[in-house]
């Protein structure tokens, strides 16, 4: 049995019997205290609408505010709430002045919102992109990339961890490389945030955009978006609407002032209920502590990758030096067995997967017991046997 027997958490997802969820790296569960916001304010919303609205929902609004900037060390004036990942990335690639002839620098191995925009620049613009291939098995160099960075580079456009692999990349070399020039740094941390800790001040990097909806534990809809003083200098808010102004409010105003800070980029009316479930999933996770997050997922995705390993099982997933994955997904396959059949008959055993490139991807969170993952394991090798 692992080290990571039991977590005092586990309460907080209530999953229905014989369900064990390994597919975090998708959609994550809501913590109960999360349901719990959400269903209150919709209440409020049933009984008295707006009425109560700035008591009701503004503090917690800006409670949610405080606990996002909390959770990657950032200013409450530098973090906005936006519909998802897509949206944040678009609002970077759509809000730069771009020439013919600039490029943009990025790896192969990309989610589709972190390709499709900057391929978009191609057509809108001129621009250049330079996919930098993987190295053996889907590792990820930021040297690499580097290589690839002159004078017409814009950005930089990378995932902290890869959806597809787990490989994750070194954002302090990226980072260090970058300072003295106006190249952006952009991240998208959607496969980190939640289990890895990150610290914006401490990197460095110039733009960070996640939805909450997986390893961060909140409801779809609703996302984080962080510009550093550096790309706010060179990103324009394109997407407008009331919410973006200086003088929100004043709807008679036919002379406007954009805002300064973050919130330019929450064009319209919030999705308030998203964000505040968000903060209080965040809350959760800053309660147990991203480190002890860190630690437990890594010791979680590292135990499978061995007992796969045992049962003859390739692993695509790129180890550390401590010969555990970067975060919480290990993506492996079998060479005698479909993985077709294989997912189908862990799906009707209950182990809650996806099926990613070459394998089927595994995604543990903290609150996992080491029940759940000896359970996966023994539901694995059944299904191998067969």
């Amino acid at each position: 049995m692992p080290a990571f027997t039991s977590s005092s958490f586990r309460a907080e997802f209530p999953h229905e019997k014989g369900l064990i969820y390994l597919n975090h790296a998708g959609v994550g569960p809501i913590p109960t205290r999360s349901a719990n916001r959400m269903k209150a304010l919709a209440d409020t919303m049933a009984t008295v609408g707006a009425f109560r609205y700035p008591e009701t929902f503004g503090s917690q609004w800006d409670e949610a505010r405080h606990r996002t900037a909390r959770l990657i060390n950032a200013d409450m004036e530098s973090v906005a709430f936006i519909p998802n990942t897509s949206s944040g990335l678009s609002y970077i690639a759509i809000g730069m002045d771009w020439k013919k002839g600039d490029s943009i620098v990025t790896t192969d191995q990309e989610f589709p919102s972190n390709s499709l925009i900057w391929q978009d620049q191609i057509s809108r613009h001129g621009a250049k992109v330079h996919r930098v291939p993987s190295g053996l098995n889907g590792r990820v160099s930021a040297e690499k990339l580097l290589e690839r960075v002159d004078q017409s580079t814009r950005i930089i456009a990378v995932s902290s961890i890869q959806f597809g692999s787990g490989a994750g990349i070194d954002l302090e070399i990226l980072s260090e490389a970058l300072q003295d020039t106006d190249t952006l740094l952009v991240v998208d941390a959607i496969q980190s945030l939640g289990v890895l800790p990150m610290d914006v001040k401490r990197l460095k990097v110039d733009a960070v955009v996640a939805d909450g909806h997986k390893w961060l534990l909140g409801p779809e809809g609703c996302g984080l978006f962080y510009l550093s003083d550096k790309a706010r200098a060179q990103i324009q808010s394109r997407v407008l609407g009331w919410h973006s102004l200086a003088n929100a409010g004043e709807y008679n105003r036919t002379c406007y002032d954009i805002r300064d800070d973050m919130k330019r980029f929450e064009p319209g009316t919030p999705n308030v209920i998203g964000a505040v479930a968000m903060g209080e999933s965040i809350n959760l996770l800053l309660e147990v502590g991203l480190a002890s997050i860190r630690d437990r997922v890594r010791g979680m995705t590292g135990y499978l990758a061995e007992a796969l390993l045992k049962m003859g099982c390739t692993i695509h997933t790129p180890m550390e030096q401590d010969g555990k994955p970067s975060a919480g997904i290990v993506v492996f396959s079998h060479p005698d067995y479909d993985m077709n059949v294989l997912s189908s008959l862990l799906m009707k055993q209950g182990i809650y997967h996806a099926k990613r490139g070459p394998g089927l991807r595994l995604s543990p969170h903290f609150y996992l017991n080491g029940a759940d993952i000896e359970q996966a394991i023994t539901d694995i090798q059944k299904a191998l046997s067969r």
